[in-house]
């Protein structure tokens, strides 16, 4: 089995997503890849313990993926792995500089918000170039995430135009957070011309895209601006919506 489709069995068996590019997709030393793959084969026995033993033996011998998991593990604590967030971060970090561009994105949202439990403040500086790193991939949610920081000045200059081009390169994928974003910025006139349409057709296409949870998110702007909204406007703004999505493939 290759190094990426053992990858995605067992983020599969452990409920995690799966995205791998750049330094990931080398393949690891033979001695590496030997110990991830005894760490699959014993937590599919059930002995977690003897599984986190082996793949950290892989990621110190340089397995990004194995790093890239368990990052995963312990952050979320899944798979029978209970939380640790300095064991997540560090192995974050050790998959980002790896080329793992989700673990960059779960990295930089680390320093945007800074962990008390490690030690760890608030660092934007570093939050900006995981973010960069994971935008390269491109991922559209470190993309939403630079220009959320740009737009408040965040590790770099506050330039609203700045952010709004990465939040509408973020919302080219679909991205249901720079969506909503999108939608706000539009009712508020934030750096461009108000235009109640515009932005409750972002409104929809966000509630189109988004995931329940995001969605959610979305209602309370609805809720926040349905009574802006005159007669004959929602009919144009789903037509804007439909017309968008047709434009759009989300790639």
């Amino acid at each position: 089995m290759t190094v990426r489709k053992s990858l995605a069995s067992l983020a599969a068996m452990l409920g995690l997503t799966f995205t791998l590019t750049g330094g990931v997709l080398a393949d690891p030393l033979p001695e590496a890849q030997a110990a991830f793959d005894r760490g699959v084969a014993a937590h599919r026995a059930g002995d977690v313990d003897a599984a986190l033993a082996e793949w950290a033996s892989a990621a110190e011998g340089g397995h990004t993926g194995a790093a890239w998991v368990l990052g995963n593990l312990y952050d979320k604590g899944v798979g029978g792995v209970v939380r640790h967030p300095g064991k997540a971060y560090e192995y974050y970090l050790q998959a980002a500089r790896g080329g793992q561009p989700e673990a960059a994105v779960r990295l930089g949202l680390i320093y945007l918000e800074g962990n008390e439990a490690i030690g760890l403040k608030r660092n934007y500086l570093e939050a900006m170039k995981s973010f960069e790193m994971a935008a390269l991939a491109p991922r559209a949610d470190a993309q939403y995430h630079i220009g959320m920081m740009h737009r408040a000045g965040l590790g770099v200059p506050l330039d609203r135009t700045e952010g709004l081009r990465w939040l509408i390169l973020s919302s080219k994928k679909r991205y249901a957070p720079a969506l909503a974003e999108l939608g706000r910025i539009h009712f508020e006139g934030e750096g461009v011309a108000a235009d109640r349409v515009e932005g409750w057709s972002y409104l929809m296409l966000a509630n189109r895209f988004g995931t329940p949870e995001e969605r959610r998110a979305v209602d309370e702007l609805f809720e926040k601006y349905e009574n802006r909204m005159k007669t004959g406007e929602r009919e144009r703004a789903l037509e804007m919506a439909d017309a968008w999505t047709a434009a759009n493939s989300g790639s």
